[in-house]
């Protein structure tokens, strides 16, 4: 009973892939999506979206040849953990800024009980995402559950918009959602704090944004 869904796999391998390969494999990705987006256009919306890694320089994965066949990307930190508080947050800044860059994903890094995450500072993430409309992942998998609800009800304070996402690997994750949302009313969000909350016609607002 979804209005949209965004389809957002992880970007191709840097290490098996050459710039040019990538930029193939999403038009060809994109390709199947507006076949889908056809098929389904009286019952559901369809987004095209990737998860793109944050390298340790602060660049993103994927060139522009790439992105250009996104609506928007959201971006998350999956190596070289161990970076100090201000490096991983200029690191992270970098990779939020470039425009079509709007989410930050599971943005602790953490795993429970398996792994701590590293550390951000909070006041200039929330001061960059307010200024540069950029929203943070409330990730519903019970492994991450990342933002925590303290950095939820820092965000929802700091008037910075936050979107529940499912980290789906397979259908039957999408039931995780329920998990999320309970993450965003320990934080003491509101509908209105939630980007996918939202009509589809909002929501593609903010994206172009």
């Amino acid at each position: 009973k979804y209005d949209y869904i965004g389809f957002s796999e992880h970007n191709p391998s840097l290490s098996k892939h050459t710039t040019s390969e990538t930029a193939n494999i999403l038009h060809k990705r994109l390709i199947e999506l507006e076949k889908l987006k056809l098929k389904y256009k009286n019952s559901i919306r369809i987004f095209s979206l990737l998860e793109v890694d944050i390298l340790p320089s602060g660049n993103l994965a994927i060139d522009e040849a790439s992105i250009k066949y996104l609506d928007f990307m959201l971006v998350s930190i999956h190596s070289v953990f161990g970076m100090s508080k201000e490096h991983m947050t200029k690191r992270v800044l970098n990779g939020l800024s470039h425009k079509k860059a709007k989410i930050l994903t599971h943005p602790t890094g953490r795993l429970i009980n398996s792994r701590t995450g590293y550390e951000l500072d909070w006041e200039k993430i929330l001061t960059f995402c307010k200024k540069n409309n950029k929203a943070l992942e409330i990730n519903s998998h019970p492994s991450r559950l990342d933002l925590s609800d303290a950095i939820v009800r820092k965000a929802v304070e700091s008037h910075v918009k936050l979107i529940i996402n499912t980290d789906s690997h397979d259908v039957a994750h999408m039931d995780l959602m329920r998990y999320g949302v309970s993450v965003a009313k320990r934080g003491w969000a509101t509908p209105d704090d939630i980007l996918n909350t939202w009509e589809y016609n909002k929501i593609k607002a903010w994206m172009n944004s």
